[in-house]
């Protein structure tokens, strides 16, 4: 929770602190170069660690600021594996100039700064972790000019609902497959020969779920909970990904996962959603559960829920507002599904899966 308000225009404080940083640490490491060439009466290295002191304690609150802006801002999916860069390059930047930093006030400490010898093995020493800077800018520049990350906040946006089915005598697939693996499942009447052709079961079977499509609205596909656990996921294996899920869990009394990078039963990433509004992040690995984050969430209607797993970083979405983001191992590539355990049922309306 920030200490005072920021103005409408911006989503967090994030922006408005994001340069100071950036500013002290490339102006101490000019301020350093150009100390190698004059006097010390204009310029000495105590001025220079001064300014990579603060440079470094801006980093770390900067970074702080960033983790606490990327759950509160609604990321395009093109933005996912970018925000993932801009944050590992921040972390990696934050690190480095802690222990640069450390080092020079221990070079003040022992006098090695005396040696004209030091003060140069302190310049070329910084000169990665200006990389880092430049790196981190980057990607944080591309999120917000590159994606409009953040941007916009005076602006209302909605996310479309899936369309209506039109009415034809010829009923079109609703899985459609595009040509680099993505896939878009919006229901029709078609759905349930889809969900046959198009997944598989790890646990239960289909004639459990007793899959049937509502006819009032647009069409739904519901699945029933009979109690016992019932996995289906893709036959397809996918690594980084995004999956947008629009489903209404109103009437079931049990919990859902949404897995990613299924190996086997005993081996796969997930959100879980539960009857009692509890949202969870997680692993299951050999078996044992791994509880990533978790936090609450209110069931009411059509849920729009977006699932993403990039690398090692790993974000859970309700209604365009992030619930979960955990850390972890990067996982082997897998398969993408539903997990169904309790009673009564859950209605789709539609799912999309992106590759990052």
């Amino acid at each position: 929770m920030y200490l005072f308000i920021t103005p409408d225009w911006a989503p967090n404080i994030h922006p408005l602190i994001v340069h100071f940083p950036i500013a002290l640490l490339v102006t101490a490491a000019l301020a350093n170069f150009v100390s190698l060439f004059i006097q010390e009466k204009w310029w000495d290295e105590t001025k220079s660690t001064i300014l990579y002191v603060a440079g470094t304690l801006f980093a770390g609150i900067t970074y702080y600021s960033g983790t606490l802006a990327a759950d509160s801002v609604f990321l395009p999916t093109e933005a996912q594996s970018v925000l993932s860069e801009h944050a590992d390059w921040a972390e990696y930047l934050l690190w480095f100039f802690v222990i640069y930093t450390l080092l020079r006030i221990a070079f003040h400490w022992f006098d090695l700064f005396e040696k004209k010898s030091f003060k140069i093995i302190a310049f070329i020493t910084v000169l990665p972790g200006l990389f880092m800077v430049f790196e981190t800018a980057e990607y944080g520049g591309k999120m917000v000019y590159g994606y409009g990350a953040g941007t916009g906040q005076l602006l209302q946006q909605e996310e479309s609902a899936p369309s209506e089915v039109t009415d034809s005598t010829t009923v079109p697939s609703s899985f459609i497959s595009k040509d680099n693996g993505d896939w878009t499942w919006e229901i029709n009447s078609n759905s349930v020969s889809d969900l046959i052709t198009n997944f598989h079961w790890v646990e239960g079977s289909l004639q459990a779920l007793k899959p049937t499509i509502t006819s009032s609205g647009n069409p739904l596909l519901q699945l029933q909970a009979s109690g016992q656990a019932n996995l289906f996921v893709t036959h397809q294996s996918y690594q980084n990904i995004q999956v947008d899920y629009y489903l209404n869990l109103d009437d079931l009394d049990g919990e859902i996962e949404l897995i990613h990078h299924l190996q086997d039963a005993n081996n796969y990433d997930f959100v879980s959603l539960n009857s009692d509004g509890i949202i969870r992040q997680g692993r299951i690995q050999n078996g044992e559960t791994i509880i990533f984050e978790e936090g609450t969430y209110e069931t009411d209607g059509l849920l729009f829920l977006r699932v993403v797993a990039d690398e090692t970083h790993f974000r859970g979405y309700i209604n365009r507002e992030m619930k979960v983001h955990g850390h972890g191992d990067v996982p082997e590539s897998g398969a993408v599904g539903i997990k169904l355990v309790g009673s009564g049922s859950l209605l789709i309306s539609k799912i999309e899966m992106t590759q990052l």
